[in-house]
């Protein structure tokens, strides 16, 4: 039997056509499309229905005339564009703080020889004062001894700068790596890293906190790191000390301040020394710069081969056992 019905366009209802066709849904109050016989399948043609879709600009009549077909490109060779592979010319600029980071174990390990001159230098100064109590000192002898001291101290201070400056560029490096290994955001800005690095007073506490924030799970390196920051603690205090010390009159003060130099020199050594060691357990590189062996510690789940040096005691423990056999054996025949 054929039913004429409307399909509702927003719930699928169907609804049979009594007299003329309704517009509304009375289920959902959507649209309610052409009426359509059920007895067969219409073509969507005559339906009376079908989807349109148009842009707002043409529904306001504000839409541009469409553009006239342009001729379809031709082209006598095979056409090259896109085909090009564009490289960028390397950057003539220098990475002035890369540069640095990566000469900062070497500035340590040069205050850190010159710092030791420095100490000798200092005693030999000494020694030539000792001296002089008795006898007149040459004065060739006076200008190598001038020049080692001043090559031992001034060196020093140099390269301990140097060093200074490396060494912040490469702990912004090495946290920089750190964290972007761990996948976390640094909570400290390269400002404030340098701020607490160079300001005098703040840069004997900051350092230390800096490298202890980088270290992951390294009770060696978190040691190192603290035998550094004492050493650098008591070398800034025994600076003020020796400056002092030199303000006071009298020669015998003046020879205790070249012990007193010479102390201070090889505190500073041993500190250069300390953070080259802290540079290169960050690194996972040995004091040498060599890659440093990585240990893997394994279950042992098999039983311990028998060496050599057990196979005298076996044979023994067998030999007793047979003795203390062939005893019971006899006993029992008695």
């Amino acid at each position: 039997m054929s039913v004429v019905v409307q399909v509702c366009a927003r719930c699928a209802a169907r609804w049979p056509v009594l007299g003329a066709p309704a517009q509304w849904c009375p289920r959902c109050h959507g649209v309610l499309l052409a009426p359509v016989r059920t007895d067969h399948n219409q073509p969507p043609a005559s339906r009376g229905f079908r989807w349109i879709a148009r842009s707002p600009l043409q529904r306001s009549g504000l839409a541009a005339a469409p553009p006239t077909p342009s001729p379809t490109p031709r082209y006598t060779e095979i056409p090259r564009w896109g085909l090009h592979d564009h490289v960028e010319a390397p950057s003539t600029r220098r990475d002035w703080p890369e540069l640095l980071a990566n000469k900062a174990a070497l500035f340590l390990t040069v205050t850190t020889g010159l710092y030791a001159f420095g100490v000798l230098a200092e005693l030999g100064r000494y020694a030539v004062l000792l001296r002089n109590r008795t006898r007149l000192i040459d004065p060739t002898v006076l200008a190598v001894s001038d020049i080692a001291v001043f090559l031992g101290q001034a060196g020093g201070m140099l390269f301990a700068l140097l060093s200074g400056i490396a060494g912040v560029c490469w702990l912004l490096r090495m946290r920089r790596r750190t964290f972007a290994r761990a996948k976390k955001s640094d909570p400290r800005t390269p400002t404030d890293v340098v701020v607490g690095c160079a300001v005098p007073g703040l840069n004997l506490v900051m350092p230390g906190v800096f490298l202890l924030e980088v270290i992951r799970r390294d009770p060696r390196a978190v040691l190192l790191v603290r035998a550094w920051w004492s050493l650098w603690v008591f070398g800034a205090v025994l600076v003020l000390f020796n400056w002092f010390w030199r303000s006071r009159p009298g020669l015998q003060a003046m020879a205790d301040g070249v012990l007193l130099a010479a102390f201070t020199a090889l505190v500073a050594s041993a500190t250069a020394l300390l953070a080259l060691m802290v540079l290169r357990r960050l690194e996972g590189r040995t004091l040498k710069g060599t890659k440093e062996p990585v240990t893997r510690w394994v279950i042992a789940t098999d039983p311990l081969p028998r060496t050599d040096a057990d196979k005298p005691a076996a044979k023994s423990a067998e030999k007793t056992e047979k003795t203390s056999g062939n005893a019971d054996r006899e006993a029992v025949a008695s």
